[in-house]
Formats: structure tokens, sequence, C-alpha cells
């Protein structure tokens, strides 16, 4: 790989995905939080009134989540390839 095809991976890739991975962390934090927030909320009575919103917005994040397990899957699968796979032309 020549030092201009290792600059052009480092820019369009590798730097993006530790963005993307830094971002994620950020978000995980976020999540851990109102996690605890949720759990007390849930002992309070009035946190029932409130679990179909909550619900659906979870339903979003699954979904979401569930994308990006497979763009993760489909990069980690494009970068397991053979760059150059046997051809008999």
């Amino acid at each position: 790989m020549t030092e201009a095809s290792c600059a052009n991976l480092e820019t369009a890739i590798l730097l993006p995905l530790g963005v993307v991975a830094t971002q994620l962390m950020k978000i995980e934090a976020h999540l851990r939080l109102l996690n605890m927030k949720a759990l007390a909320f849930a002992r309070e009575r009035e946190g029932r009134r409130y679990a179909g919103l909550i619900e659906a917005r979870l339903e979003h994040i699954n979904e979401a989540l569930d994308s990006i397990r497979d763009l993760v899957s489909d990069i980690a699968e494009y970068s397991n390839r053979d760059p150059r796979p046997d051809r008999d032309d």
C-alpha cells in the first residue's frame, strides 16, 4: 500500500471510525445516566403514566442500534476481505 493510499484510508475510514467510537462511548454514558434516572422514576407511582412514551423512544433507539450493528458487521466484513482475490483470467 502506498503512502498516499494509507493517508486516504486514514482520512476516509480510520479517523471517522474513531470519531464514531468516541460518540458511541458518550451515548453509552448518557444511557447509563438515563438508566439510573429511569430506575428511580419507576419506583414512583407517576412513572407508570409515562411508560408508553418511554417505550416508544426506546423502540426507536433499539431500531437504530440494530441498524448500527448491521452497518458495523458490513464494515468488518469488507475489511476482512482479501483485497486481491485469485482470478483465473
